[in-house]
């Protein structure tokens, strides 16, 4: 069974991914729902479960991996970006915490406040490996990409539903 800690750990991380790509965290999340690794069936975050809610947030953060190297993407620290950000970072965390019977309201806090942080992190990283390195910036977003799913396969797999 998951200590407290570990469970509220998870909702940061699946913050952090969200700070990085605001919605990779929510794929991920359906994914492991879909997987029946998450304990939500019977819920009602239950529609996490279906093919159709899958298809959808795996087809939305497919659509921003591509959109994230186009120039005129708006820079994650700006407002609006930023809000999604922790949106979509609480949103996971809570539905975390709540399929692992813990604070859905304290897994929303961390999930923001995850992506909040590395929402600024990923931003000062990116662009000093830019301009110190002299890289083009769509080969420093695919290096991003490749930590935001190693870092989601990681999570994944520690989002194990326990027996009751």
């Amino acid at each position: 069974m998951k200590t407290d800690g570990q469970v509220y750990a998870g909702a940061v991380g699946l913050g952090m991914v969200a700070g990085m790509r605001t919605l990779s965290a929510p794929a991920l999340v359906t994914r492991v729902a879909r997987k029946r690794k998450l304990a939500v069936a019977g819920s009602k975050l239950g529609f996490l479960n279906s093919t159709g809610a899958l298809s959808i947030t795996a087809l939305l953060a497919a659509g921003e991996l591509i959109a994230d190297k186009l120039p005129a993407m708006p820079n994650r620290t700006d407002l609006g970006p930023l809000l999604a950000r922790a949106a979509s970072g609480g949103l996971c965390g809570a539905v975390l915490c709540s399929a692992k019977k813990r604070s859905p309201w304290l897994g929303a806090f961390y999930g923001a406040l995850g992506a909040l942080g590395a929402a600024y992190a990923a931003y000062h990283l990116r662009r000093s490996i830019k301009e110190n390195w002299h890289l083009p910036d769509s080969l420093v977003a695919l290096a991003e990409d490749a930590v935001v799913a190693s870092g989601g396969m990681l999570l994944a797999s520690q989002m194990r539903e326990e027996a009751a």
